[in-house]
C-alpha cells in the first residue's frame, strides 16, 4: 500500500454539500496523494461512510460512531459492531460530550453514549474519534476510567488549552487541528508544546474552512493549509510537518491495515 502525501483525518465527503461534485474531489484527492477519513455521526452516516470508503480507493476510510447530540435514538450496539468489521473502518466516532449545543440535564445521556462506544473501541481494538465541546472536564474524567485498557483516539478539531491538552497526551491520546488555527493564536501554546510525534492534521469538511479559503466550503484538499499553519507556529519546515503528520495517523489509525 502506498503512503499518503497528507492525511486529513475528519472529514464529512457524505454529507449533502457536496452532492454535486464528490467524485470529482475524490478524483483529485487520489491526484494529490490526500487520505481521508469521512466520519459517521448517526446510523445513517456512518454507513455512508462505510459506503463511500468501499467505493473510494486506497487512501479512503471510515469511522462509524453516533455524535454526542444526537439525541434521537439510542446507540445499537450490534448495528455499530457490524459496520466497524469493515476493513475500510479505521475508528469509532465521531463520540464524546457536546455542553456548547445541549442542556446541562442531557449529559447523564450523553456521557452514557459515550461509553458505550469506548467499550465498543476496546472490544474491536480501534482508536476513538473524540468529539468534545466545552465538556473538557468531564470528557478527561470519563476516559481516566479507562487507563490502562489500552483505549487509544484522538481529540478531534482541540479547542482547550494546554493543561486540558497535557492531560489528554498523559492519557495517551493525540490531538488534531483543524482551520481555526490559521485565523487564531489562540491554540499556538498546544501547537509548539505537544509532541510532534502526537499531532495530526484535519479539515472537519465541510465546516470550518482555513485562510486562504475562508468563507468556502471546505474540502479535505485544503488540508495543507491547516499542515503549514502547524509548521509555522512551530518552526520547522512544512516538508517535516507534512511527514509528521501523516505518519502519526497511520499509526494511529491504519496500524491493522498497513505494515
Amino acid at each position: 500500500m502506498m503512503k499518503p502525501k497528507l492525511f486529513d483525518i475528519h472529514s464529512h465527503l457524505n454529507f449533502p454539500q457536496f452532492k454535486d461534485d464528490r467524485e470529482e474531489i475524490i478524483k483529485k484527492m487520489r491526484e494529490e496523494g490526500i487520505w481521508t477519513i469521512c466520519v459517521g455521526v448517526d446510523e445513517k452516516t456512518s454507513l455512508e461512510c462505510v459506503t463511500l470508503a468501499d467505493s473510494g480507493g486506497e487512501g479512503f476510510f471510515a469511522s462509524v460512531g453516533m455524535h454526542p447530540t444526537e439525541n434521537g435514538n439510542e446507540f445499537n450496539m450490534e448495528y455499530y459492531r457490524k459496520l466497524a468489521r469493515n476493513q475500510k473502518v479505521v475508528a469509532i466516532g465521531e463520540c464524546g460530550l457536546d455542553m456548547f449545543r445541549q442542556k446541562k440535564d442531557d449529559l447523564e445521556r450523553q456521557k452514557k453514549l459515550f461509553k458505550k462506544q469506548i467499550e465498543l473501541a476496546l472490544e474491536i481494538d480501534k482508536p476513538l474519534i473524540i468529539h468534545c465541546r466545552e465538556s473538557h472536564k468531564e470528557t478527561i474524567s470519563i476516559l481516566s476510567e479507562y487507563a490502562g485498557k489500552g483505549l487509544m483516539g484522538d481529540i478531534h478539531f482541540f479547542s482547550g488549552n494546554w493543561e486540558e491538552a497535557r492531560k489528554y497526551l498523559d492519557l495517551g491520546f493525540s490531538i488534531s487541528f483543524a482551520g481555526p488555527i490559521t485565523f487564531t493564536k489562540e491554540y499556538d501554546e498546544v501547537i509548539k508544546r505537544a509532541p510532534l510525534e502526537r499531532i495530526m492534521a484535519e479539515t472537519d469538511s465541510p465546516f470550518a474552512t482555513p485562510v486562504p479559503r475562508r468563507g468556502k466550503r471546505n474540502e479535505p484538499l485544503f488540508v495543507g493549509e491547516i499542515v503549514k499553519k502547524i509548521a509555522f507556529v512551530r518552526g520547522i519546515s512544512f516538508e517535516e510537518t507534512v511527514k509528521a503528520t501523516s505518519a502519526n495517523a497511520l499509526k494511529l489509525f491504519l496500524k491493522n491495515v498497513i505494515n
